[in-house]
């Protein structure tokens, strides 16, 4: 017998968030299919932005990243970030990473002021990326304290996260995450 939400297909017996769904992709008229699959686990960290999350205090020039899915090959031309319970002030640089933890895009090396609290801000890479199917790392670097980067702060799998020390503005690889680790993960996702 199905349930109420499961359309005449069997329950999943134990979720593990590798599981996918079809994302709108604003395509004209609903036209489908609307993007390549996005895993539940993806779709969460989405459906998160409009729920609490914590507040990072970052450490001056240090990047905080975390793993992100491309389903299927796309042009990306920045990176959204929610900024925490407190904005302003400081000045943010978003990257993106390669599987091998290889700096591929970045947004303005200046950086962009930190925006409003408790809003998603979008951080425009400095030239638009087409990136294929596979794992990135979306960063987040700040040349201050003051401003809080929201984070994950709930393990959910398959995402790993990470941090480096850095110099702002300085461009530099990352060592791809094998692990979770609280706190680390910006609330971020390519656009």
């Amino acid at each position: 017998m199905s349930g109420l939400i499961t359309n005449g297909l069997p329950q999943l017996a134990q979720p593990s968030g590798a599981e996918t769904a079809y994302v709108d992709t604003n395509t004209a008229a609903g036209a489908a299919p609307q993007d390549a699959m996005s895993s539940l686990a993806e779709l969460a960290i989405m459906l998160r932005q409009f729920g609490a999350s914590a507040d990072k205090t970052t450490v001056a020039g240090s990047r905080y990243y975390r793993n992100v899915a491309i389903g299927s090959q796309k042009t990306l031309t920045g990176i959204s970030v929610l900024v925490g319970g407190t904005g302003g002030t400081d000045s943010w640089i978003a990257e993106l990473h390669d599987s091998t933890g290889a700096l591929v895009a970045t947004s303005v090396t200046a950086g962009t002021t930190a925006g409003t609290a408790n809003t998603w801000q979008q951080l425009a890479f400095t030239a638009p990326i087409t990136v294929a199917t596979g794992t990135y790392y979306v960063a987040i670097q700040s040349n201050g304290t003051t401003a809080k980067v929201a984070v994950l702060d709930t393990p959910v799998s398959p995402f790993v996260t990470g941090s480096a020390t850095g110099t702002f503005g300085t461009g530099a690889a990352i060592t791809p995450p094998t692990t979770y680790t609280v706190n680390l993960g910006p609330m971020a996702l390519p656009y």
